[in-house]
């Protein structure tokens, strides 16, 4: 039996401290379990516009560990 991972797309808030970046316990993730390469494409479509030097938004793809096929 193959076993195929999946990965969620998390937007989450990071804050700077002054000397290092946080997480802030802030995130958005979108409950649609994809293959990698898909959830890359998407992350790869958002535009940044961060105008505050002490917060930053991070995209990334998780593996979703609960869902494997």
């Amino acid at each position: 039996m193959q076993v195929t991972k999946v990965f969620l797309l998390v937007i989450s808030l990071w804050g700077y401290n002054g000397d290092t970046w946080v997480y802030t316990g802030n995130q958005m993730v979108l409950k649609e379990p994809m293959p990698q390469e898909q959830c890359e494409l998407i992350a790869d479509n958002w535009q940044k516009f961060e105008m505050n030097k002490y917060f930053r938004f991070s995209i990334e793809c998780i593996e979703d560990i609960r869902k494997q096929t």
